[in-house]
C-alpha cells in the first residue's frame, strides 16, 4: 500500500472547488466586472472573466497534481486575487455605486439597510475571504511535502 501524502484530500477538494469556480467564471462572461474604480462591461469584462477562468483552472490542475509547480501556482494566484480584491475596496467609490445600481427599484430595502452598512458588510466579507486565501497558503506551506517540496532546510 502506498503512502498518501498528508493534505492530499484537502488539496484535491480545493482543486474541485477551484474547478467549479473556473466554470462559474465562464458562465459569468457576460457579467460586468469592477476594475480600477469602474464598472466595466463588454470586452473588458469578458477579458476579466477569462483571466479568472484561466487562473482558477490552472490552480485546480496545480492543486490536484500535487507537483512543485502547484505550490507556486497557488502563490501567484493568491497574490493576483489579493491585489484584485484590494483594488475593489480601495480604488474609487465603485462598490458603493454598484450597490446603488443593483438596488435601484428596491427603495423599500434601502429604507431598512443603508448603502453604507452594506458597504461595510461587503468590505469585511472581502477582507475575510482574502485572509482565508492566505490561511490556505499557510496550510500549503505547512503541507508543502504534498507538492514535493522538502521541509528540511538546504545545506550548502
Amino acid at each position: 500500500m502506498t503512502d498518501v501524502p498528508k493534505g492530499r484530500f484537502t488539496f484535491r477538494f480545493a482543486a474541485v472547488c477551484f474547478g467549479l469556480s473556473a466554470a462559474w467564471e465562464l458562465l459569468s462572461l457576460q457579467g460586468e466586472a469592477l476594475l480600477f474604480g469602474r464598472v466595466v462591461g463588454g470586452t473588458g469584462a469578458v477579458a476579466y472573466h477569462v483571466v479568472y477562468t484561466a487562473l482558477f483552472a490552472w490552480l485546480a490542475f496545480g492543486l490536484w497534481s500535487g507537483k512543485r509547480s502547484g505550490y507556486y501556482i497557488l502563490l501567484v494566484t493568491t497574490i493576483l486575487y489579493t491585489v484584485d480584491r484590494l483594488q475593489l475596496l480601495f480604488v474609487g467609490d465603485t462598490l458603493a455605486a454598484q450597490i446603488r445600481q443593483q438596488l435601484a427599484g428596491h427603495e423599500d430595502l434601502l429604507q431598512l439597510v443603508s448603502v453604507d452598512y452594506l458597504l461595510q458588510v461587503l468590505t469585511v466579507t472581502v477582507l475575510t475571504i482574502v485572509l482565508c486565501w492566505w490561511g490556505f497558503v499557510g496550510y500549503a506551506h505547512f503541507r508543502r511535502d504534498y507538492f514535493g517540496i522538502s521541509k528540511e532546510p538546504r545545506v550548502n
